[in-house]
């Protein structure tokens, strides 16, 4: 593992025991399409936040990686934007399935949620072939949706 993802994982591991004291200022049910734009919430924002410490890194470095088009695109962001558009619908359906979220349940939704983002980082959905594959550090790769 890299320096990079040592660090990650430090932060997971003060990050979720840590949401067991964040618990009572969340409400003990929510609707479930609060839940799924939480979740889909925390996920992007692991995202994110991985991705910026990714772009200041490669700043500072003299060599900026060779920028390339690929068929492909972020397995992360395409689980986390896929639970925000249900979220929305879930709500603007007026859906109102209350979960009770007791506080196991919210420090392991919230561990679970970073420790998936965490495996699932490297992964990219590709379309031409289809299929997964691992791509290190896919910010270089330049999304095309089809052949020039």
């Amino acid at each position: 593992m890299t320096r990079a993802e040592w660090i990650e994982v430090s932060v997971i591991a003060v990050l979720a025991p840590a949401s067991w004291l964040a618990w009572p200022y969340f409400a003990p049910t929510m609707p479930l399409w609060q839940l799924a734009l939480s979740l889909s919430a925390l996920l992007l924002a692991h995202s994110l936040v991985r991705d910026t410490a990714i772009l200041l890194r490669s700043r500072m470095s003299e060599s900026t990686g060779h920028r390339r088009e690929a068929h492909c695109f972020c397995l992360e962001s395409t689980i986390g934007a896929t639970g925000v558009v249900v979220g929305v619908v879930l709500a603007a359906l007026g859906l109102s399935i209350q979960v009770a979220i007791g506080r196991w349940y919210f420090v392991l939704g919230v561990a679970g949620t970073m420790v998936f983002a965490f495996a699932v980082k490297d992964l990219v959905i590709s379309w031409s072939p289809l299929g997964l594959r691992r791509e290190k550090d896919h910010l270089n790769l330049i999304v095309r949706w089809n052949s020039k």
